[in-house]
């Protein structure tokens, strides 16, 4: 499939992801120069970037939109809404620990951190959700401890789904 033909697909894919999640579309496009497989660019446009490793992959696109997609969708909350979650999501984005700054492969302890931050979570639960809701795609954490991390909060955060 060639990189146009990519981009209309997972295009595609993402209006029904920010139509369910109520935000508006932004740009997306693929980056070679990225390190981590996708990122959240805000400045100076809001946009999604996806490793260019993932042109001929429209799963792994699938699940770096949606969860790209989920922390816009975290932002906005944060920014807009007054309740717990809003005010913890503010926090959280006040000072974010990156995969982009550390090495998650190599790095135990700075990957557990990047892992454990309640944004990461829900990210990976929400694109874990719809995609197997939604798109009938089947989608599990590599790490099958952090699966189970991602479950738990399926189950006890189903509301804000």
């Amino acid at each position: 499939m060639t990189k146009d033909n990519m981009l209309k697909k997972i295009k595609t894919l993402a209006e029904r992801v920010v139509e369910y999640l109520g935000i508006k579309m932004i740009p997306i496009e693929f980056d070679d120069s990225i390190k981590d497989d996708s990122r959240l660019i805000l400045r100076p446009l809001i946009m999604v970037t996806i490793n260019g490793k993932y042109q001929d992959n429209y799963i792994e696109c699938a699940k770096e939109i949606t969860h790209e997609l989920r922390h816009l969708f975290q932002i906005i909350w944060a920014f807009t809404m007054n309740d717990e979650r809003a005010r913890r999501w503010k926090v959280a984005y006040q000072n974010p620990i990156s995969s982009e700054h550390s090495n998650i492969v190599t790095d135990v302890q700075g990957a557990s951190k990047y892992a454990a931050q309640e944004i990461e979570v829900d990210a990976f639960a929400f694109t874990k959700y719809y995609l197997e809701k939604y798109e009938r795609m089947k989608v599990n954490h590599l790490s099958r401890e952090y699966e189970k991390i991602i479950r738990k909060y399926l189950e006890i955060n189903y509301s804000i789904l």
